[in-house]
């Protein structure tokens, strides 16, 4: 439950900015935390936006590391670049944040979690991210929030080189050449990947290769009545990695198609569908197994204006699911899962009051009917004042995996998670403040549960978890100079051994300043986080330690002319030996070690 020192914060918080009236800074829009556009401050929810100019800025070119500088989110990457990553959002667990690409889903059936690590981002614009329950609107997987990745639509004809090399002796080259002629646009974008990588384990020298061929096809038509998009994007290539003391190799394919047309039934209802089809495949190097997720899915969505102030969203989605998987050991299964699912929203405003409310219903063929529920109530103090409040429920539906993979178990029940928030925003001159405190309760958490004779493992639900939290932002701006400070509070425990769950630190807190002009820029972000648990070894229930960190990047770019851009780049500027999780007994896995990297980037 909520403390009441917390909650007391919070409204203090809130009422206290509202005697204020400056300067209005312009509204960032999303798109993902209602299914349509709004702006960040009139959301009900907690969102954040990394920009396309803070993506090519940062000195890791992996998005999972980038997350993790933002408020509420943590990190656990095996190995270095191209490691198998998981995110954990405000404490859940880590097949609990929906990961969309333009709003197709790439959580995979087979690994219960996007595979983030192997996505290039030269043809991203945007990453959205809505943290707290968003189930009533995208169905399963969404408990902790939604993390949608948004491509590039080409504003105009140009064609973009860019080359980056590091001290890990890494190499990355990419390509992006758009075209836009009337009423047609169209992007092209490649991008290779090399690196020998650096020494993954403790006391152990050898580096772990990684190799990734992208590439993405975009093209999109405006008809007048209507529009079209056509996307297919592709990522392939090799990562090695540790198994079991043993470095190993395996092959990966990830793609993602789609197909969206949208138009204007009349002056208040609009009509979207999209069609789209992911690929998920892994297939192991030096053993017959694999892992296969294919998945299929039609969404038809409407949106009607009832008016300027209310506004409905209704849609039905049909989810077709197959998972090949094979893990040498004797587990093996080539299944299917079909769902369709329906869903409405209403969002209204009654002058300074805004209110959100949805509802789903799911009917999975493997388990039946699950409906989840959101609704949220925002305050208008002014235009630079807003106080909102919010309470969900989600779901995680059991994947074929946790049906029928290791210690599969067909009659598992969807893990389930109740949810509120109450939060704040304000614009005080050059000054952007953001508090938020939020509770999750979740129940039946699938765990594999171990014989102690036997030693075989079976699914069930048997976990249960409690988290609570607060976080506080603070940005500043004005003449090219910023700074912001973002700190964070998550408590998430198991509810039955009141232990931390793994993986998690309880505390986190960033810190960036720098400054920005058209010719050039230079800027620095500490990222501190507290110590976590990690799993125990065979035979022992005590959690093993992860020590707490602090690592510095440094990132300066100069603009030589209108056309070229260079970057340079320090990646853990301390040199500061940590790691995410354990690799075996004793030996951790050692995240990015210090690193400098240049870049070169050519308009034509």
């Amino acid at each position: 439950m909520f403390t009441r020192s917390l909650l007391a914060a919070s409204v203090t918080a809130c009422s206290s900015f509202a005697v204020y009236a400056q300067t209005i800074v312009l509204p960032t829009t999303i798109v993902t935390a209602t299914r349509t556009t709004q702006s960040i401050d009139e959301s009900l929810a907690s969102v954040q936006v990394i920009s396309q100019k803070q993506l090519a800025q940062h000195p890791s070119q992996d998005l999972g590391e980038i997350l993790r500088f933002n408020t509420g989110i943590d990190i656990a990457r095996l190995g270095g670049f191209g490691g198998q990553t998981s995110i954990f959002t405000r404490g859940t667990e880590s097949n609990h944040t929906l990961v969309l690409i333009d709003g197709v889903r790439i959580n995979s059936a087979t690994s219960s979690q996007a595979n983030i690590q192997h996505l290039t981002l030269s043809d991203i614009e945007r990453v959205e991210i809505v943290k707290g329950a968003m189930s009533s609107l995208y169905g399963s997987d969404a408990i902790g929030g939604v993390i949608n990745i948004i491509t590039k639509n080409p504003q105009h004809t140009e064609t973009r080189v860019k080359l980056t090399t590091n001290t890990d002796r890494l190499l990355n080259g990419a390509l992006t050449q758009t075209l836009k002629h009337q009423d047609f646009s169209a992007l092209l974008s490649a991008e290779a990947i090399d690196s020998n990588g650096y020494a993954i384990i403790e006391d152990n020298p050898r580096k772990r290769g990684y190799k990734n061929q992208g590439g993405h096809l975009k093209a999109n038509y405006d008809l007048g009545f209507s529009k079209v998009s056509l996307s297919a994007r592709s990522n392939t290539g090799t990562t090695e990695y540790v198994n079991f003391g043993s470095f190993v190799s395996q092959d990966f394919d990830n793609q993602v198609l789609s197909f969206v047309a949208m138009g204007d039934i009349s002056s208040s209802l609009n009509s979207q569908i999209r069609i789209s089809q992911m690929t998920d495949k892994i297939d192991q190097n030096d053993s017959k197994s694999f892992a296969h997720t294919q998945q299929q899915q039609a969404d038809w969505q409407n949106t009607f204006a009832l008016n300027t102030d209310i506004m409905w969203v209704g849609g039905v989605t049909q989810t077709d699911t197959q998972a090949q998987y094979d893990n040498g050991f004797g587990t093996t299964y080539d299944k299917k899962q079909d769902n369709l699912a329906f869903y409405v929203q209403q969002q209204a405003k009654f002058g300074n009051i805004s209110t959100q409310l949805s509802l789903r219903h799911e009917d999975y063929d493997s388990f039946g009917t699950h409906h989840t529920g959101n609704i949220g109530l925002g305050f208008a103090f002014n235009a630079q004042h807003h106080v909102y409040a919010n309470y969900g429920t989600a779901f995680k539906a059991p994947d074929l995996n946790d049906l029928y993979g290791y210690g599969g178990n067909i009659h598992l029940k969807p893990e389930e998670s109740n949810s509120v928030e109450i939060g704040s925003k304000h614009h005080i001159g050059s000054f952007n403040l953001t508090t938020a405190v939020y509770q999750f309760e979740i129940d039946n958490l699938i765990n594999c549960l171990t014989d102690p004779i036997t030693f075989n493992c079976s699914n069930i639900n048997i976990d249960k978890a409690a988290i609570e939290g607060i976080e506080l932002g603070v940005k500043w701006q004005q003449d090219g100079l910023f700074a912001g400070l973002n700190g964070s509070y998550n408590h998430a425990q198991d509810d039955v051994s009141k232990q931390d769950l793994l993986r998690r630190p309880r505390r986190s807190l960033n810190l960036s300043l720098g400054y920005q002009a058209e010719k050039m820029g230079i800027s620095t972000a500490i990222l501190a986080k507290s110590h976590a648990l990690d799993t125990p070894l065979f035979g022992s229930n005590t959690p093993r330690r992860l020590e707490g960190y602090a690592v510095a990047n440094v990132q300066a770019y100069a603009n030589i002319n209108p056309k070229t851009t260079l970057r340079f780049n320090i990646e853990n500027l301390g040199g500061k030996n940590y790691s995410y999780a354990y690799a075996s007994a004793s030996k951790k896995y050692l995240a990015t070690p210090r690193s400098a990297s240049l870049s070169a980037e050519v308009k034509f």
